[in-house]
């Protein structure tokens, strides 16, 4: 059975460092470097859209005394922002104060190495989005999100953190590169070509475009798996995530070698259902991952005392799947 470490605590550091001391018979490193991928949305400083720094210090540090690795990366390509600019969102939000833990890297300038296609609402786009060579040349990803309500999805935890890593966009047939860098590049997720979310109206971003982001999510999980995630819930956001919402302190650390497993038990303690979250959900059908709760083993924390529901997205009534949204969501991921 999958096993999820929760603990509770007010200080990341050492609330981190005890989720994952509950799981460290799971963490088995072979190689390096360890690539750390946190959230860091955002370029400006912003405590509540981006991952504690905290949390990443408290897995480095638990990475090279307990599994004796010190080459470690920290990666991350920041997509908002005016400009979005991912070595200034590490400065202002004080992840370039630790460079004695990480080298820090830019993820949205890197070079594709390895490619899958998207889907797309126009079925004549053939498309495929390239996803950072640092990410293939890591042999131990850690996916460090923070913990969000999402507009689209309903949350955004550590399978969806991997949006980060997007670095190109070309046509599947000739090849032709058509956008690069994380910011242009994600736009194409959510299947409107490299018209962004934000430009999108309501009924498209929860229809078409939900599913669209759904099967894609799910199509990069199938190429890149983390080995572990850590999901950073110490002040987790509600309502209007995920960058304008408000303060929830779970005052939790959600750690987990299973990544599909951490993300379906964070989505109960938000008092949501996990079948709401196909990309999560199916995921889990596609092998990628433990998606039933009932099959996962929760260690420290007893789950029922975790559960502190989140006010969710003005849209999350609408981000439920439908029937003929799941039947699309699953014919596209065989």
């Amino acid at each position: 059975m999958a096993r999820v470490a929760l603990v509770r605590g007010n200080d990341p550091y050492e609330t981190t460092l005890e989720a994952l001391k509950l799981i460290a018979d799971d963490i088995q490193i072979s190689k390096s470097p360890i690539l750390l991928k946190p959230n860091l949305l955002m370029t400006k400083r912003d405590p509540l859209v981006v991952t504690n720094p905290e949390v990443c210090v408290a897995v480095a540090d638990f990475l090279n005394e307990s599994k004796h690795i010190n080459d470690i990366l920290l990666g991350e390509g920041t997509t908002g922002g005016t400009p979005p600019e991912t070595f200034q969102s590490m400065r202002n939000n004080g992840y370039l104060s630790y460079l004695d833990r990480w080298e820090p890297y830019d993820l949205s300038k890197d070079f594709p190495k390895k490619w899958f296609p998207i889907f797309s609402q126009n079925p004549s786009l053939k498309l495929e989005l390239g996803i950072a060579k640092t990410v293939f040349d890591c042999p131990y990803i850690v996916s460090i999100p923070k913990f969000k309500t999402h507009d689209v999805l309903g949350l955004t935890l550590s399978l969806k953190n991997f949006m980060g890593t997007l670095t190109t966009v070309r046509d599947t047939i000739m090849k032709q590169i058509i956008a690069r860098e994380t910011p242009n590049v994600c736009a194409y997720m959510h299947g409107f070509g490299n018209t962004k979310p934000d430009k999108l109206s309501d009924e498209q971003n929860t229809g078409l475009s939900k599913v669209a982001l759904a099967i894609n999510l799910d199509r990069l999980a199938r190429t890149i798996q983390p080995s572990l995630a850590v999901i950073d819930g110490i002040e987790a956001m509600e309502g209007e995530g995920p960058s304008q919402g408000t303060r929830k302190n779970l005052k939790l650390i959600i750690a987990s070698t299973d990544f599909i497993a951490a993300d379906t038990v964070a989505t109960h303690i938000a008092g949501m259902d996990p079948l709401h979250f196909q990309y999560i959900h199916q995921a889990g059908l596609m092998g990628l991952g433990e998606h039933r709760l009932n099959h996962i083993t929760i260690l420290g924390e007893s789950l029922d005392s975790a559960v502190s529901p989140l006010n969710p997205h003005h849209l999350y009534s609408r981000a439920k799947f439908t029937e003929d949204q799941i039947s699309t969501l699953r014919k596209n991921l065989t």
